[in-house]
């Protein structure tokens, strides 16, 4: 699968699709793969928990950055009036089949303008990593500020952090009666605060087998560098959530009113 990106159509520079340019494949079988009830309910449990012991109302606005298919919708829903932001138009159209009565926008985290204001604003599972550098990392948190209300909570979850990353081997597998698909993931330093993860996917379905690899490239960035990006874009950073149920921990702000 060819890692060139076709950038017509779509907000931005060329050089902001690479992350995305395999997903009109892989959004076939993502939920397959990566949505898991086992891992996502308790985080989303402990995500609405903190939100709640920071200030946001019940049934309040709720912007779920990177949110891909919708694989967390199901577990806000309920408790807030959802919205969801992607990059990925083939994520977005699954996300819509499967919710439509949930508002997406097709949007990059480091210039998404959107005429609404939220009282939560949350980007889980790691995916603010995949805006590379902290100049991006810094403008990425003052769209979220400028999308915020005052009071408003932002909830990010690192990819990683300097201080904590390691290399290493991912291994899972799906075993289903139409789908089964073995992965394999290679997690690397590939130069100082870049890291490179290529994933190799074996897809089977019925008696045929088709490989797919891709690689990205995910910014790493230390916990000062997170602290003092939002704390730059208006947003007080009130908690670091370090708890497993949660991937990656939290880091839990509050727009400075005023």
């Amino acid at each position: 699968m060819t890692m060139q990106p076709d950038g017509a159509n779509r907000p931005g520079r060329v050089e902001e699709y690479f992350m995305y340019s395999d997903f009109k494949d892989i959004s076939a079988y993502y939920d397959a793969l990566y949505v898991k009830d086992e891992e996502y309910a308790p985080e989303a449990s402990r995500v609405k928990e903190l939100l709640a012991a920071h200030g946001v109302p019940a049934r309040g606005d709720l912007l779920v950055l990177a949110c891909g298919t919708g694989g967390h919708v199901p577990y806000f829903k309920d408790d807030f009036k959802v919205s969801g932001l992607d990059l990925s138009e083939d994520m977005l159209a699954l996300a819509r089949r499967k919710f439509p009565d949930v508002a997406f926008h097709l949007g990059n985290l480091v210039d998404f303008a959107l005429d609404a204001e939220f009282d939560a604003i949350v980007c889980l599972y790691g995916s603010i990593g995949f805006v590379r550098t902290v100049d991006r990392l810094r403008a990425a948190m003052r769209r979220i500020a400028a999308h915020l209300r005052p009071g408003g909570v932002a909830l990010v979850t690192p990819w990683s952090t300097v201080e904590e990353f390691r290399e290493m081997l991912v291994v899972d597998a799906v075993d289903r009666p139409e789908l089964k698909i073995a992965r394999m993931e290679q997690v690397r330093l590939k130069e100082p605060k870049v890291v490179e993860v290529t994933f190799h996917h074996l897809l089977g379905e019925g008696t045929d087998v088709a490989y797919h690899r891709q690689a990205m490239e995910i910014g790493l960035f230390s916990r000062e560098e997170y602290v003092s990006a939002m704390d730059h874009a208006g947003i007080e950073v009130v908690e670091e959530y370090a708890g497993t149920d949660v991937r990656g921990g939290a880091y839990v702000g509050k727009r400075v009113e005023g």
